[in-house]
C-alpha cells in the first residue's frame, strides 16, 4: 500500500480519537440531577399549594319582621358593607366566602363549607360566620332604610350607609366608613382609618375611639360628638352642629369649618397642632362683612 493509501486509512482512526467521549460517570451525575430537580419541583408544589384560594358565594335573604330590625353581624376575616333600602321588609346577604387548600378544587370545596348562620328573634337578625384558619367572608347586605345595625369585625373593612336607625361598629383591624345616617353614631377601632359623613340626627350623638388610624367627619349634625384618637390626625369639614369634644394624643386636628360652628366643640392635641382653616364660605362672609 502506497503512502497515499496507508494515510486515508489512518484518518478515520485518528478522528475517532479526536472525539471527546462521555463518561459513563458523568451521565448518572447528570440522571441524579435531573431526579433532584424533579423531587424538589414536586416537594414546592406541595409546600405551595396550600396558599392556592378558593372562592364560594352564598346569597339569601329573611323577612326583617317589619321596618326597623335590629342587625347584628359577626364576622371573623372578609369586608362588610351594608346599605339601606327604602321600602325593603327583608334582609338580603350575598357572602362571598374564601378558603386556602391544596389545589383549586379542594379550596373551593372548603370555601362552601364556610358556615352563614342566619337566625331571627322577633326583630333582631343575627348573622355569624366563623370558619377557622386561613378562611374569611365578604358580605354584601341589604338591609331596611330603618335598621339598626350592630358589626363586629376581626379583619376587613367595614361601610355603612343609607340607615336611619343607629350603627355600632367595633372592627379590631380595618377602615370604617359611615355615611348618610339618621341615627347615632358609635366605632371602636384599634386599628384603622375612620370617615364619618352625612349624619343628622338632633338627639343621636357619635362616639369614636381609635387607636392607630386617621378619622375624617364631614356635615355632622347631631346632638354630641366624642372623638378619641390614640395616634393619627382628625379633621373636620363641611358643617357642623353640636357640641363634644375631639381629643388626639399624638396627631394634627385640623377643622375646616365656619367659626361659628365650633363654638361649642373642645378640640384638643396633647401632641400636636389644633388648626383651623377658614372655609370658603367663612372667608365670603368676611369680606362682606369688611
Amino acid at each position: 500500500m502506497d503512502s497515499r493509501g496507508e494515510e486515508a486509512a489512518q484518518a478515520p482512526r485518528a478522528r475517532e480519537r479526536g472525539r471527546p467521549r462521555t463518561s459513563p460517570l458523568l451521565l448518572l451525575l447528570a440522571a441524579l440531577i435531573l431526579a433532584l430537580l424533579a423531587v424538589a419541583a414536586v416537594l414546592l408544589w406541595r409546600s405551595l399549594g396550600d396558599s392556592i384560594s378558593g372562592t364560594s358565594v352564598a346569597q339569601d335573604s329573611i323577612d326583617s319582621a317589619g321596618p326597623k330590625p335590629r342587625v347584628h353581624l359577626t364576622n371573623a376575616a372578609g369586608r362588610v358593607r351594608v346599605e339601606g333600602v327604602e321600602g325593603s321588609n327583608s334582609v338580603e346577604y350575598e357572602a362571598t366566602r374564601y378558603a386556602m387548600g391544596p389545589d383549586p378544587a379542594a379550596a373551593k370545596q372548603q370555601a362552601s363549607e364556610v358556615p352563614v348562620d342566619i337566625s331571627r328573634e322577633d326583630s333582631r337578625i343575627t348573622i355569624e360566620t366563623d370558619g377557622g384558619r386561613d378562611t374569611g367572608a365578604d358580605y354584601d347586605l341589604r338591609v331596611p332604610a330603618g335598621s339598626s345595625v350592630d358589626i363586629e369585625s376581626e379583619a376587613g373593612d367595614v361601610e355603612v350607609s343609607g340607615l336611619t336607625g343607629n350603627v355600632r361598629v367595633a372592627a379590631e383591624a380595618g377602615d370604617v366608613t359611615i355615611g348618610n345616617v339618621g341615627g347615632g353614631v358609635n366605632v371602636s377601632v384599634p386599628q384603622g382609618d375612620v370617615t364619618v359623613a352625612n349624619v343628622n340626627t338632633d338627639t343621636g350623638g357619635a362616639e369614636l375611639e381609635v387607636g392607630s388610624g386617621d378619622v375624617f367627619l364631614e356635615d355632622l349634625i347631631l346632638g354630641t360628638l366624642e372623638a378619641s384618637v390614640e395616634a393619627g390626625s382628625v379633621t373636620l369639614s363641611g358643617r357642623f352642629s353640636g357640641d363634644g369634644r375631639v381629643s388626639v394624643e399624638t396627631g394634627d386636628i385640623i377643622a375646616r369649618l365656619p367659626a361659628e360652628d365650633t363654638r361649642d366643640l373642645t378640640l384638643q392635641a396633647r401632641v400636636g397642632n389644633v388648626l383651623r382653616e377658614p372655609t370658603d364660605e367663612g372667608s365670603e362672609n368676611q369680606k362682606q362683612g369688611q
